[in-house]
């Protein structure tokens, strides 16, 4: 009789800490979790290089919930134990011996963690930031106690430890600066332009949508730069970060539309062929170089040239895309 109520008071000791660990576990994930939901934003798809971030009390959270987790584990590990009548007190002096070799044993780890409390203590960067570290960029999507990893914007996941994080670029806060390069041709009055991206600045400001998310007015830098074909025109705005992508779009259709309306022309790539003169052919005089030659040959001449710079640049985008 004492063997079977041993037992029975050993197994509902078991069950009593398995119900408790798991009743506070779900009342505390609930609160943690309805906390998270509103500190935390939604990540729409299109957004290349993340939204607005999310809070530093919903990263925290984050991680309390991991911590409690553990915490709770352990907790009802060693009521377990305690129940089934072993006893834990050599087992609690022998987890802080055990724990205090693999201390030294795991030197990196120790890095990793104590480096990630610092960079949270540094608010340095959130769940839903997009961040930059070295070779690996993408958005925050989760901070474990170890590493972070970062959704590439083109799916694929980087999963780095904070002792390898050294400095790192947050794309993702307060504030994101847009700057357009307009190519225009050189006979365009600069004024004008100034005057046109003005008026699209009222359109943006008159619209409600729009107006909330733009923090600066929309306007022309003037002249950047001029290359070979074209006069390069800046125009530049401030805006929420997430919302620029859709704001750009916004201004490039605004854009386009008070060009055409204004008879305002957008420079082209021009190629310029320059052939030597031509030999005389049986019975008739020699073809002069420049302008005069044979449209065949200059045609020929024209379309080398711009398979040439299509090949070029299409090597750099890939180079650019491997380097990404």
């Amino acid at each position: 009789l004492d063997i079977g109520w041993i037992f029975a008071k050993s197994v509902l000791g078991v069950i009593i800490a398995l119900v408790l660990g798991l009743i506070v576990w779900e009342v505390v994930k609930a609160r943690i979790d309805r906390r998270i939901a509103e500190e935390m934003p939604f990540q729409s798809d299109e957004a290349e290089e993340g939204g607005s971030g999310g809070s530093r009390s919903g990263t925290l959270l984050l991680l309390l919930r991991k911590f409690i987790l553990v915490f709770l584990f352990v907790v009802i590990g060693f009521s377990i134990l305690a129940s089934l009548g072993v006893n834990i007190a050599p087992l609690l002096a022998g987890a802080g011996v055990v724990g205090l070799a693999i201390g030294f044993g795991s030197q990196t780890l120790v890095k990793d963690i104590i480096s990630g409390i610092f960079f949270l203590i540094d608010d340095a960067f959130r769940v839903g930031d997009y961040v930059e570290a070295g070779a690996a960029k993408g958005t925050v999507e989760q901070i474990s106690l170890r590493s972070i990893r970062l959704r590439h914007p083109r799916g694929q996941i980087f999963v780095v430890p904070f002792g390898d994080l050294n400095m790192v670029q947050n794309f993702t806060r307060d504030y994101i600066i847009e700057k357009l390069d307009i190519r225009v041709r050189f006979d365009t009055d600069p004024d004008v332009i100034r005057k046109i991206v003005k008026k699209i600045n009222k359109e943006v400001r008159a619209d409600e949508e729009l107006a909330g998310v733009l923090l600066s007015d929309i306007k022309s830098s003037g002249v950047r730069a001029m290359d070979d074909s074209a006069m390069i025109m800046r125009v530049k705005f401030k805006c929420i970060p997430g919302e620029q992508f859709s704001l750009r779009r916004e201004v490039y259709q605004r854009i386009q539309k008070a060009f055409k309306e204004k008879g305002i022309e957008f420079a082209h790539r021009n190629v310029t062929v320059y052939l030597p003169p031509q030999p005389a052919s049986a019975g008739g005089p020699a073809t002069p170089g420049g302008e005069s030659v044979p449209l065949e040959a200059a045609g020929a001449a024209a379309a080398a040239a711009i398979a040439q710079a299509e090949a070029e640049a299409l090597a750099k985008a890939e180079g650019k895309k491997k380097s990404e």
